[in-house]
């Protein structure tokens, strides 16, 4: 794939066997692409909506690939930090609301969308 030059940082949530609370474990992943846009709507009765739109294409051959699924946590660049509070502080990140597995195609990758 073309222009996959970015590092991003997938979030995956889980549970603390010990404490019982939830943690994130960290995967960084070199070699994908990030593009991001502006979606509108209009609404009736509320006018008119904004929301970020961020798409990330991870190819299957990228380093340290991990399969993304909805409801990780993708932020723009390599960060260590396991809790929640931490991974709220990023600036940029985003929540997969989508994931469609692409890997049949010539350039295999996973399409990620999220907000």
């Amino acid at each position: 794939m073309y222009l996959c030059t970015e590092t991003i940082t997938l979030f995956r949530a889980g549970m603390d066997a010990d404490t019982g609370y939830e943690t994130y474990t960290p995967y960084v992943i070199s070699g994908v692409s990030w593009h991001s846009s502006e979606v509108a709507s209009v609404d009736a009765s509320t006018g008119l909506k904004l929301a970020s739109k961020v798409t990330v294409r991870i190819p299957e051959s990228a380093d340290d690939a991990v399969a993304p699924i909805v409801g990780d946590i993708i932020a723009k660049g390599e960060y260590g930090c396991t809790a929640i509070m931490e991974i709220n502080a990023i600036d940029g990140r985003m929540k997969v609301l989508s994931v469609t597995d692409n890997r049949r195609a010539k350039a295999p990758h996973w399409k990620v969308v999220g907000a």
